[in-house]
């Protein structure tokens, strides 16, 4: 059962890092003129220091509970919470080749922002499937996985 538990925290550190790109995605602001490549710099940085962040609380809530706390522990740390990081991978490419292909920046990073949600709808999708469940019940969990990045079009559109 410990591989099953560490799959599916692995899985939700992908899930959240799909959530916090879409979140650093929607704060651009088309006022502010915004930039693919300062916006593909804040993401990365973002999801950089998440990451970290992550890996050291859990190595510290180890510690805390009385676990060893050498390098090792830091190592998986970090390991652990390496799905995060890679959940920005592919906004990231959409975004850099619909500025490539010559989109507008805006356009490229809203492009970024709605690869999130279709991320987010896929993990719906492979819920649903995992779970054996009808289409009609698999396409209502990909379109409620898919609703929390709407929140954040939503916040966009609102903020801006």
């Amino acid at each position: 059962m410990p591989e099953a538990h560490d799959r599916a925290e692995g899985l939700a550190g992908a899930i959240y890092g799909t959530v916090l790109v879409a979140g650093v995605l929607a704060t651009t602001s088309p006022d502010s003129d915004p930039h693919a490549g300062e916006t593909a710099f804040y993401v990365i940085a973002t999801v950089l220091v998440f990451w970290l962040a992550h890996a050291w609380a859990l190595t510290l809530g180890h510690r805390a509970a009385g676990s060893s706390h050498g390098r090792r522990r830091v190592r998986h740390g970090l390991a652990r919470e390496w799905p995060l990081v890679q959940s920005a991978v592919l906004p990231l490419a959409a975004l850099g080749l619909a500025s490539l292909l010559g989109a507008s920046d805006e356009s490229a990073i809203d492009i970024a922002l709605w690869t999130c949600i279709a991320v987010l709808a896929g993990w719906g999708i492979a819920i649903g499937r995992r779970e054996e469940a009808s289409r009609w019940r698999t396409a209502r969990i990909a379109a409620g996985c898919a609703a929390l990045g709407m929140v954040m079009v939503a916040l966009k559109t609102i903020a801006h």
